[in-house]
């Protein structure tokens, strides 16, 4: 080999990808990874062909999670690139094994942010110190919106979850940390955060007794600069009178909640092994709405659980209809192995599952449209992304999780504007859009 070869594949092994798959503690996972790479003198490239180190953070929520998960790992290896598969999908204790047959590292959660050390020898300058500490994000890569994790793990006990599992218990980040990294990602011009968790509703009870999820909102609600932020998916039973006070009095804080109901109807719910009834699901949708009259509220549901029969399936549609959610995230159940829901019985049929989803979706339609129409001729404020319409328009979203466009120039993306929305006629359909005019 000569030396330009040489040169040539000393210069593809310092060069990295990294795919994610699955929620935002996945990718925020991701950008850590990305930064200590980078940190270590690695290059970024845009595609797996032209990386010599390809990381897969795999995701396991549902199967075809895990089939994706593969599926990217499959690819990456017909390249012969060095392959390193991280994420939930590999802490699957039942994972056979062999699948990753040709995957160069396997690497767990727990050491997931280590992965450029871990590599070491594969094309890295030995003279780069290793650190032993996790520097603050310093944004996050393709998002305007930038996810901030402050918790991992879980201690509910869902019945069909798998995340709980691969995740372990419920861990919180040091409130000094979170708060550090807020103020770095604020100066570097972030307008959005997103507070993110797998169970984001705990946070700080296994650090103090007088933190909490409230604390939390208070002390980032203090920095300063032109920005908000949200929270991500929370659990119905984190949220009680406290909450709901500084979601209405935090100006910062976006007045949108995602609520993963994932039934209405209880006997589902208790096989579910949630801990609420519809009954009290209804409540707090009422006490925030008491609170916060146009306060947006989506949600999950799942179709398809075991021994959901039409008539308990009637008991959702029911529900829904009572909650009109801004929007919902519609999804069949996925059995998945080492869960308690995997033994059950009275499976429903593929075909049975798809014909309720869509069901499901004609009402989701229904509400978002009437969501949105509460917000025609109102001023709102929309964070202007990168992210661009068929007809070359940007898009947003509102403080309400409106997504909404906008024809103006591109100098605004990234910025927070404010604007009234007005609905305009797509030319070659009969689709109406929410634009934001300045």
């Amino acid at each position: 080999m000569g030396n330009e070869d040489k040169i040539a594949r000393n210069m593809e092994k310092t060069t990295f990808y990294i795919a994610t798959l699955g929620c935002k503690v996945n990718q925020y996972e991701s950008q850590v990874i990305r930064e200590r790479f980078l940190e270590r003198g690695y290059k970024e490239v845009d595609s797996i062909d032209k990386a010599g180190v390809c990381v897969v953070n795999t995701c396991t929520v549902t199967s075809t999670s895990d089939s994706k998960s593969l599926r990217l790992i499959n690819t990456v290896k017909k390249r012969k690139k060095c392959v390193i598969a991280t994420g939930c999908m590999v802490e699957d204790k039942d994972l056979d094994l062999s699948k990753f047959k040709g995957v160069d590292f396997i690497i767990k959660n727990k050491d997931k942010y280590n992965i450029p050390q871990l590599i070491t020898g594969y094309g890295e300058r030995s003279n780069v110190p290793q650190s032993s500490t996790l520097n603050p994000i310093t944004g996050l890569k393709g998002h305007t919106r930038v996810f901030v994790k402050v918790q991992d793990g879980c201690d509910n006990a869902c019945s069909y979850c798998k995340v709980r599992v691969v995740r372990g218990h419920s861990r919180s980040r040091p409130l000094n940390k979170i708060l550090d990294e807020c103020r770095i990602l604020i100066r570097n011009g972030t307008r959005e955060i997103v507070l993110t968790g797998i169970c984001l509703g705990a946070y700080g009870r296994d650090l103090a007794r007088d933190l909490d999820i409230c604390k939390l909102i208070k002390k980032i609600s203090e920095i300063e600069g032109d920005w908000r932020f949200r929270l991500s998916s929370i659990e119905p039973n984190n949220i009680n009178e406290d909450l709901i006070a500084e979601l209405k009095a935090q100006k910062r804080l976006c007045k949108h909640l995602h609520l993963p109901f994932q039934s209405g109807d209880n006997d589902i719910l208790d096989r579910m092994n949630r801990p609420y009834t519809r009954e009290a699901y209804l409540d707090i949708v009422r006490k925030l709405r008491d609170a916060i009259p146009d306060i947006a509220i989506s949600t999950d549901i799942m179709v398809g659980f075991p021994g959901e029969t039409e008539k308990r399936f009637q008991n959702t549609l029911n529900f829904i209809k009572l909650v009109r959610p801004m929007r919902m995230h519609i999804f069949p159940y996925s059995k998945r192995k080492g869960t308690k829901a995997y033994g059950f019985g009275d499976n429903i049929s593929n075909a049975v599952k798809r014909e309720r989803e869509n069901r499901l979706r004609d009402l989701a339609a229904r509400f978002s449209k009437e969501f949105i129409d509460k917000f025609i001729n109102r001023e709102v404020e929309m964070l202007v992304e990168d992210k661009e319409s068929k007809e070359g328009h940007l898009q947003g979203y509102t403080d309400r999780y409106i997504k909404v466009y906008t024809c103006d120039q591109d100098s605004l993306k990234g910025r927070l504007i404010k604007g009234q929305i007005t609905l305009f006629k797509d030319n070659d359909s009969a689709i109406y859009r929410p634009y934001l005019v300045k």
